[in-house]
């Protein structure tokens, strides 16, 4: 196993603040629903780094050419001030439709030229806490149009801004194989990022929008003696996770994956970033912590930073609470996870 470090990001670790910014237009989003105590609550956990999803394709409308809304400018403006003053890097990520029917449109620099010219013009004098990432998974276009797109889009923000860092994806959900067709953009302020949710029978057994409900109980890593029975009656899909899972499922496939990311990050001299990473909260909770205890210990030993999805929500960091009702801070946080995560876990 290679233990060469990767180059370092300029933070380590966080996580997601999802469900704000996302899937709704600007007149329904609570500017409340984070507050500047959420962001003091996660520095008190040990993280360095927040990544906001911000579903710009909701916010932002052609008829005005992409216009971020005064609204969502002011609490982008709230959040970069309560980072720099805690001392918290923020990401900004251009989030978008990652449903399974969905596509990236191959013209959707449209809308990622005005939006990124907007949030460069506005912060290329602010500290370089402010960290830029270009879009979240793009997926269901043509790699080598995804890459002709970034390339611009990066070139544009460079012209305006060259001070704050820039993280890139690949196309095809941010996959290993496309990152590695990414442009060389030959800058000291660019990272490349992934997300890892492996292996996706595990970390989304019982998940019903995988029609995985009756999957359930599959150990990591894989152990023949601790495999559950397969369903009486199994769907296609219940038949593929069990016939797929004592390959899938093996911690080596684990370290090998992580391996290329900071070979990569050698070879391009320049940080790698696990943008996303996270089990769902339909996993019993004593096979979640073991997950994430495997996962972030690996990303750790290698120096890959890494932002878990998500704070609140069904990946979260909390213990789980009825629907619609928001974890108390520190009283539902689930301890025993944020050990495996590497955080701190003895907040009061």
């Amino acid at each position: 196993m290679s233990m060469m470090k990767p180059v370092p990001a300029p933070f380590e670790k966080g996580v997601n603040f999802t469900n704000w910014l996302e899937y709704r237009s600007a007149e329904e989003i609570d500017a409340q629903h984070f507050t500047r105590q959420d962001f003091e609550n996660a520095k008190k956990l040990g993280c360095d780094v927040i990544r906001l999803p911000i579903h710009f394709e909701k916010i932002c409308h052609e008829a005005d050419g992409f216009l971020i809304p005064e609204k969502i400018l002011t609490i982008l403006d709230n959040v970069t001030t309560w980072c720099e003053e805690l001392g918290l890097h923020i990401i900004l990520d251009f989030h978008n439709d990652c449903t399974a029917d969905s596509a990236t449109p191959p013209d959707v620099d449209r809308i990622l030229i005005p939006v990124w010219t907007q949030l460069a013009s506005r912060y290329k004098d602010r500290p370089d806490h402010i960290v830029y990432e270009i879009m979240n998974e793009p997926h269901a276009i043509p790699i080598p149009r995804w890459n002709e797109i970034i390339w611009d889009v990066f070139c544009k923000i460079r012209k305006i801004d060259k001070n704050h860092w820039i993280i890139v994806g690949g196309a095809d959900w941010n996959s290993t194989a496309a990152m590695k067709t990414l442009p060389d953009f030959k800058d000291d302020r660019v990272i490349y990022n992934f997300h890892y949710y492996d292996p996706h029978t595990f970390t989304h057994q019982g998940a019903s929008w995988c029609h995985m409900e009756r999957v359930l109980g599959l150990p990591f890593p894989y152990d023949a003696q601790k495999m559950p029975p397969m369903p009486e009656n199994p769907t296609e899909t219940e038949i593929r996770c069990f016939e797929n899972y004592p390959v899938t499922g093996q911690l080596s496939a684990v370290v090998d994956c992580f391996d290329q990311y900071a070979a990569f990050s050698r070879e391009r001299n320049a940080p790698i970033f696990c943008g996303e990473f996270g089990c769902f909260m339909t996993v019993p909770n004593e096979l979640r912590i073991q997950w994430y205890r495997i996962v972030a210990g690996l990303l750790a030993e290698r120096g890959i930073a890494r932002t878990s999805w998500d704070y609140f929500d069904g990946f979260g960091v909390f213990n789980k609470v009825p629907h619609g009702v928001r974890p108390r801070f520190p009283e539902d946080l689930n301890r025993e996870l944020l050990r495996a995560m590497g955080l701190n876990a003895d907040v009061e």
